[in-house]
């Protein structure tokens, strides 16, 4: 059951002047665990007791959901591919985002990470896989026939 009806029912019980617990024990009765706490229940009553009439939610103060939209990705992406230098700080001050979703457009929507001070994909294209793959082969033959030791290997990312 969504949250609006269970505040609508909640609604109509309180006009009815059904107590705060009443309603509880009835949805409890119905929805089991699933159904609203006494405290929820018993705050909704009394704000439809005092003459609320919607059952949306009162919009809220603070750092607004919509930083990370097509658009901010469109911005950042424009903004790298321009200048594959640009640091988390000049996006900042280009776009307005803050750091924490510049980071999360950068990483999970463009799929970049920073290589030598410079965005780059952070997939591996076909042939660089394969690439890896021959070389990790000739180091394992080269290691079998002891002509290597795991101390010889350099590795990175």
């Amino acid at each position: 059951m969504e949250k609006f009806e269970y505040r609508a029912y909640i609604k109509t019980r309180a006009l009815l002047v059904v107590s705060a617990q009443a309603i509880t024990d009835e949805l409890v009765l119905v929805h089991g665990n699933q159904a609203r706490k006494y405290s929820t229940v018993a705050k909704w009553a009394t704000l439809f007791k005092d003459g609320r009439e919607s059952l949306k939610d009162d919009p809220r103060s603070g750092h607004p959901q919509t930083t990370y939209t097509t658009e901010s990705i469109k911005r950042v992406r424009g903004i790298i591919e321009e200048n594959p230098h640009a640091t988390h700080n000049k996006i900042e001050v280009l776009t307005s985002i803050n750091r924490f979703t510049i980071n999360e457009i950068i990483h999970n929507a463009l799929k970049k990470r920073k290589l030598i001070s410079r965005w780059i994909p952070h997939e591996l294209t076909d042939q660089n896989r394969k690439n890896r793959v021959e070389a990790s082969k000739e180091n394992l033959a080269l290691f079998r026939n002891g002509l290597l030791r795991l101390c010889d290997i350099i590795t990175g990312d």
